[in-house]
């Protein structure tokens, strides 16, 4: 056998990840994390201006 023969081939199927599952979980994500903080921002205004 050859040195390249006993390499491992490179795993395509990995490097072709599905784009839109990424642009998904980064939404969710992102919504997740903005409900608080925007919670948090009408607290303070509301604190503030004594609503």
């Amino acid at each position: 056998m050859e040195q390249e023969e006993l390499r491992l081939p490179l795993a395509q199927e990995g490097l072709s990840r599905p784009v839109e599952g990424n642009i998904a979980t980064g939404l969710v994500w992102g919504v997740l994390i903005s409900i608080p903080l925007w919670i948090s921002l009408i607290g303070w205004m509301m604190g503030i201006w004594k609503f």
